[in-house]
């Protein structure tokens, strides 16, 4: 006798319509909406390198949340569109690519080497 198959259904994450998840956690029109976005975002900025995200925000017509989510994500690295100022994730100095900054980059790496330096009986 076969296995019943089990469906897994989910809100899409922007709109929150039900649907079955194959691949994406958006449905089809809400992902469409955000790949528009992200063109229009990307056209933007190779335009005027260096933008604030609220300036990408206001020209592109959307929520400065939007951006900030295409930086976190790393596509608009992916696609060379790195100088975007935004804050870094710690300490909200404006960096331009990545989530940290440098100094925050280097006190996670030194936490995490002394950390693997103390004993089991230190813990």
């Amino acid at each position: 006798m076969a296995e019943p198959q089990e469906t897994n259904l989910i809100s899409c994450r922007v709109c929150g319509v039900i649907m079955v998840k194959i691949a994406k956690d958006i449905c089809p029109k809400c992902f469409q909406a955000e790949e528009e976005l992200f063109a229009k975002i990307k056209s933007f900025l190779r335009a005027n390198p260096g933008a604030s995200i609220t300036q990408v925000a206001e020209n592109c017509g959307c929520k400065e949340e939007a951006v900030h989510a295409f930086i976190k994500s790393g596509r608009l690295e992916r696609v060379g569109l790195r100088r975007i100022a935004h804050q870094c994730e710690l300490c909200n100095t404006t960096i331009y690519e990545g989530v940290m900054c440098a100094d925050c980059k280097k006190k996670l790496k030194d936490q995490v080497k002394m950390l693997r330096n103390i004993s089991p009986e230190q813990k």
